[in-house]
C-alpha cells in the first residue's frame, strides 16, 4: 500500500509567495509532495497510469482494488495535479481547482467517503460589489442584491437560445450528444456570438458586465470561447443563476482539495508512484503491450495505460506508433488557456466584497474568501497580467479598492506552466461536436481519460474523478479480454 502523511508539509517546485514589506519571493509548501516509490528493475504491470491528478488517483485506486499491478507516474513532485492546497501563516490556499457541490456526483461521493467537510467562500455572498467600466478607468460601487437580480434575468436571456431556457441542447447535462444534432448547430457559436445577439436589450453598463461575468467562467476572449459550454454550465446548474454560482463558486473542501487526494492515494493497493518523473514518449510494441521512456531515460513496460495529461500539453507526448490523424488532429487543436488565479493577504480586513471588470481589464473578478474578508482570490484573463508582481497586481486591485494595502501575494502560474498549459477546460467554437468524441476514444492497449474531456462537470474535480472512474471500467474489460 502506498501511504502518505497528512502532516508532514514539504518544499513543492509550484507556486510562490510575494512579500510587499520585505520585497522577497519564496516557494510554497505542501503535503502533496511524498516519497516516491521504488520500482524493481523489469517488472512488468498491468496499468501504467501517466499523471497523479485526480483522473490518475482515481483510476489507480480502482484498478489497484481489482487487484491490478499498477505504476503511477507524476512529472510534478507532488500528487494532484492542477489542484494544490498549501498553508502560509495559518492560512490554507488552493492553488488550483477549488469549489466542490454536493450535485457533483463524483466529487460528494469522495467527501462521503473518507469523511471530509465543506466551507463556505464568503465572497460568493458578498454585500457589496465593485464594478469597473470604460475600460478600468471608472469604478461603481453597488449592492449584490440590487445588481443580482437584472443579472438573473439577463443571463436568463442570455441562455434562452431555444425558448425552454437550453433545454434542447443540453437535456441531459451528463450526456453532451443527447441532442446530437441540435447541438451541432449551437456548437458553432461563441459566447461573443451570443451577447451579440442580445446587446440590444442591454445598457452600456449591463453589457460590460455580462463581458466580465461570462468570460470568467472560460477565462477567455468570449469570441474564442464556445457558447455550447456555456449551456453545459448553465444545464448543471439547473438553468438558474444563483444555483449556478452556488455550484461553481460557493463551496469548497475544509481539509483541502490535497486532504482529498492523499486519502485516495492511501486507499490504493500494490500500486507503486513515481514523481518527478516526466514521460516522453509511449511506443505500443509488436505483442500490443507498451513501454513508457521517461525523461531520465528509464523504460517501464506494462499491458495498458492510460494517458491523464492535460489537453493543453498532451502534444508534447510521443506517440510510437503514432496516434490515429483524427486524435492528432484534435490534441494538437487544444482549447482555451485560460488565465490567471491568484490569492492575495491584505493588511486590514474589508469584509465580504466581489469586484467584476471586462476585458481587456487584467483582473476580471475578486473576491474576498475568508469569514472578516483579508484574503481576495482574484482571477484574470489570458497574460493580461504577471502574478508574480507584486506592484502590478496593487496596482490593478486598487483600481477596485482604492485604500487596500497588501501583505503578500501567493499563487502558480497554471498557464505558462509546461505541464498544464492552461487553468480549467472550455472548448472554443465548434470543438465539443467535432472534438470531444475524438478525444475520448481509446486506441487499446493506449486509454485516454482526463477532466478535459469528461462528459459532465468537465474542467472540474467531478469531471477528473469521472473521467477517471469510466475509463478504469475500459481498461478493465480491455483485461479480461485478453486473459479470455
Amino acid at each position: 500500500m502506498t501511504t502518505t502523511s497528512d502532516k508532514i508539509m514539504n518544499r513543492t517546485q509550484d507556486g510562490f509567495v510575494h512579500h510587499a514589506n520585505s520585497g522577497l519571493k519564496s516557494g510554497l509548501n505542501t503535503t502533496a509532495t511524498i516519497t516516491s516509490s521504488t520500482v524493481v528493475a523489469n517488472t512488468n504491470f498491468d496499468v501504467i497510469i501517466i499523471g497523479a491528478g485526480f483522473t490518475g488517483l482515481m483510476a489507480a485506486r480502482e484498478l489497484s482494488l481489482k487487484n491490478r499491478k499498477v505504476l503511477l507516474v507524476e512529472a510534478r513532485d507532488r500528487i494532484g495535479g492542477r489542484t494544490f492546497t498549501t498553508e502560509f501563516e495559518n492560512e490554507k490556499y488552493e492553488m488550483g481547482g477549488t469549489w466542490i457541490h454536493w450535485s457533483q456526483p463524483h466529487v460528494w461521493a469522495e467527501i462521503t467517503r473518507y469523511g471530509l467537510s465543506i466551507v463556505e467562500s464568503k465572497g460568493a455572498t458578498a454585500d457589496r460589489l465593485s464594478l469597473l467600466f470604460d475600460n478600468g478607468s471608472r469604478l461603481k460601487m453597488a449592492s449584490t442584491s440590487d445588481l443580482f437580480t437584472e443579472v438573473c434575468e439577463v443571463m436568463n436571456t442570455y441562455s434562452d437560445v431555444d425558448g425552454v431556457q437550453g433545454r434542447t441542447i443540453l437535456p441531459l447535462p451528463h450526456d453532451p450528444f443527447a441532442a446530437k444534432e441540435i447541438n451541432q448547430t449551437y456548437d458553432k457559436l461563441s459566447m461573443q456570438d451570443r451577447l451579440d445577439q442580445i446587446s440590444s436589450t442591454l445598457s452600456k453598463e449591463m453589457y460590460e458586465f455580462m463581458d466580465a461575468y461570462l468570460s470568467m467562467n472560460s477565462q477567455c476572449r468570449l469570441s474564442e470561447s464556445g457558447f455550447i459550454d456555456h449551456i453545459r454550465w448553465w444545464a448543471l446548474g439547473d438553468y438558474e443563476t444563483f444555483r449556478l454560482f452556488d455550484k461553481t463558486s460557493r463551496y469548497k473542501i475544509s481539509e483541502g482539495t490535497t486532504a482529498l487526494a492523499q486519502a485516495m492515494l492511501n486507499d490504493c493497493h500494490n500500486v507503486q508512484l513515481l514523481l518527478s518523473t516526466p514521460v516522453v514518449s509511449i511506443n505500443r510494441t509488436d505483442d500490443n503491450n507498451i513501454t513508457v521512456l521517461t525523461q531520465n531515460g528509464q523504460l517501464y513496460a506494462g499491458c495498458t495505460t492510460i494517458i491523464t495529461i492535460p489537453l493543453n500539453t498532451l502534444y508534447k507526448t510521443q506517440f510510437i506508433p503514432p496516434l490515429k490523424s483524427e486524435k492528432q488532429r484534435a490534441i494538437n487543436e487544444r482549447q482555451c488557456r485560460g488565465g490567471s488565479k491568484f490569492a492575495v493577504k491584505l493588511e486590514e480586513p474589508i469584509g465580504k466584497w466581489c469586484g467584476y471588470a471586462p476585458y481587456p481589464n487584467p483582473i476580471t473578478m475578486a473576491f474576498t474568501d475568508d469569514e472578516d474578508g483579508s484574503i481576495i482570490i482574484g482571477f484574470g484573463m489570458e497574460d493580461l497580467i504577471d502574478i508574480q508582481d507584486l506592484n502590478a497586481v496593487k496596482f490593478e486591485l486598487n483600481k477596485f479598492l482604492p485604500d487596500i494595502k497588501i501583505k503578500y501575494i501567493i499563487g502558480h502560474d497554471w498557464r505558462n506552466d509546461p505541464l498544464t498549459g492552461g487553468t480549467w477546460g472550455w472548448y472554443r467554437p465548434g470543438q465539443v461536436t467535432s472534438n470531444l468524441l475524438t478525444l475520448q476514444e481509446n486506441e487499446p492497449p493506449l486509454f485516454f481519460a482526463s477532466s478535459d474531456t469528461a462528459n459532465g462537470w468537465r474542467g472540474f474535480i467531478d469531471g477528473a474523478l469521472e473521467s477517471g472512474l469510466t475509463i478504469v471500467r475500459h481498461v478493465e474489460h480491455y483485461l479480461n479480454e485478453q486473459t479470455a
